[in-house]
């Protein structure tokens, strides 16, 4: 799991994004992405396929290791 944590950082990192941009785009607060992004919170399957679409990916570009 640790490696689709890296990956969501690398993408918003590499689109010179914030936390709170990222989170106003899911519709979550900055809290709750930081959370999901260190990895203190669990990441859904609908989570994962919301993130791959506001980063225009496939699920499968977040899973690689």
């Amino acid at each position: 799991m640790k490696h689709v944590i890296r990956n969501i950082r690398k993408m918003r990192n590499n689109r010179e994004l914030s936390q709170e941009n990222v989170a106003f785009n899911l519709q979550i607060s900055q809290s709750s992405y930081a959370k999901m992004e260190s990895g203190q919170s669990k990441l859904s399957v609908d989570r994962l396929y919301q993130l791959a679409s506001f980063f225009k990916i496939s699920v499968e570009e977040l899973l690689k290791e």
